[in-house]
């Protein structure tokens, strides 16, 4: 997440949370004098259902952003999906300073390996796999994929390895050409690694990233005297120069070759996929329900649209979130990102297969319940949405997908509300 969101975020959550203090101040009894004054008095719960309930829904593609990914998810899945890594070295000293010594160039680069590990959770394994290390350097620009991808060709290829499927563990140190190696480091030129898997038949796994804890390193020796440590490189960027900002993100990212799952139509908004897509709800609530009564229950329901593609039996998780982002954000891709954690306003999750169909529901009570405490005209409040995420986003081929607001009214998003009307109290 750039830095300009991440401030976003720190202001919007702190103005939602001033709305959810405020919402969770309202009481739901009469108080105690209530049964004496007012005998045999009942407040009825009334139920309804409001359809249409969205004033606007949109799925954004692109998710998540460079620089968050919870892992890559490496894939080669015949003509459907095929997503690569690349790891940057952009800063590899070309001296070095023995002990008790003085600073001398670097004139060997031995024993050098570059060491990945991977979450084998939900991995697809074939008989084989070959993982395809080529150098992806160019100086295009960073946000072209296709300049990268445009590397992955065999003159470019540094080095290549071969496992059986029992061989392949949640770690994998990769030799590299000492010669290679060496000449980058002399030239003083970047360290860019693309990592490609090719396998006997689909293959998946992830990797794990600087956000999971567990990066990439590059290891070499520069000396034989065993005085002198290995030299470990950890990954760095130099690239974006504008807004230098973003550098960071991209010492690790995936980056997408092909994705040949569907659109998912007019009629549908989706959540998951890779790269993942988020579904944005906005909300139309009559005033009435909000200035007019309390509240019991709020449920969204929506109906699953079964898609068929990759994955299409895997059960996966979508959550919905709250926006913390205000009206002031008016790009919906980066408000979609400016959220309030997971489980709070919006609670249970929806977990199904992708070739599913049928009613999924969300409780939502205790958002109405901000919502009503925080004025929809101001531009501190905020907006009145929602996001569909999948819970692994970015990490798994599948998406589920519902029918949106321009649907058939039988399948449409629709609230499904509890509550009491307002009753005032007077002494008789």
């Amino acid at each position: 997440m750039s830095s300009p969101v991440r401030r976003a975020l720190r202001v919007s959550v702190a103005a939602f949370a001033a709305a959810a203090l405020g919402a969770c101040a309202e009481q739901l009894d009469a108080g105690s004098a209530c049964p004496t004054l007012c005998p045999g008095l009942s407040v009825p719960i009334v139920d309804t259902t409001i359809s249409p309930v969205l004033a606007f829904d949109t799925t954004l593609s692109g998710f998540p952003s460079i620089g968050t990914e919870e892992g890559i998810p490496l894939a080669a899945r015949g003509d459907t999906l095929d997503v690569r890594a690349v790891l940057r070295f952009d800063t590899l000293l070309a001296t070095f300073t023995p002990p008790n010594d003085t600073a001398r160039p670097v004139t060997r680069a031995d024993s050098a390996v570059l060491r990945m590990r991977f979450n084998l959770t939900q991995s697809r394994l074939p008989a084989w796999v070959r993982f395809e290390l080529y150098d992806v350097d160019t100086i295009a620009d960073d946000l072209v994929p296709a300049a990268v991808l445009a590397q992955f060709r065999a003159g470019r290829l540094v080095a290549q390895r071969t496992l059986t499927r029992a061989e392949i563990t949640d770690s994998l140190r990769f030799a590299l050409p000492s010669a290679w190696l060496l000449q980058k480091i002399q030239s003083g030129a970047r360290v860019r690694f693309g990592l490609r898997l090719v396998g006997a038949s689909s293959v998946s796994l992830r990797l794990h990233t600087l956000e999971t804890g567990l990066p990439a390193d590059l290891r070499y020796y520069v000396s034989p005297d065993t005085a002198v440590k290995q030299v470990v490189a950890a990954l760095q960027s130099g690239t974006p120069l504008e807004p230098a900002s973003l550098a960071p993100d991209f010492r690790d990212y995936a980056v997408v070759a092909r994705n040949a799952l569907p659109s998912a139509g007019a009629l549908a908004m989706a959540a998951g996929g890779v790269p993942a897509r988020r579904s944005y709800l906005r909300f139309n609530i009559p005033s009435w329900l909000l200035d007019s009564a309390t509240i019991v229950r709020a449920t969204l329901e929506l109906t699953q649209m079964p898609s068929r593609g990759y994955d299409d039996r895997d059960t996966v998780t979508v959550i919905g979130q709250a926006l913390a982002a205000t009206p002031r954000i008016t790009d919906l891709f980066r408000a979609s990102q400016v959220l309030v954690p997971p489980g709070l306003f919006v609670t249970d999750s929806i977990r199904a297969a992708p070739a599913d169909s049928g009613r999924r529901t969300l409780e939502v009570n205790g958002l109405l319940r901000v919502w009503k405490s925080a004025p929809d005209t101001a531009l501190t409040s905020p907006q009145r949405a929602i996001v569909l995420v999948q819970r692994e986003e970015g990490l798994h081929g599948a998406e589920l997908r519902f029918f949106n607001s321009r649907a058939p009214a039988s399948v449409r998003p629709r609230l499904r509300v509890s509550y009491m009307p307002r009753v005032n109290f007077g002494v008789p």
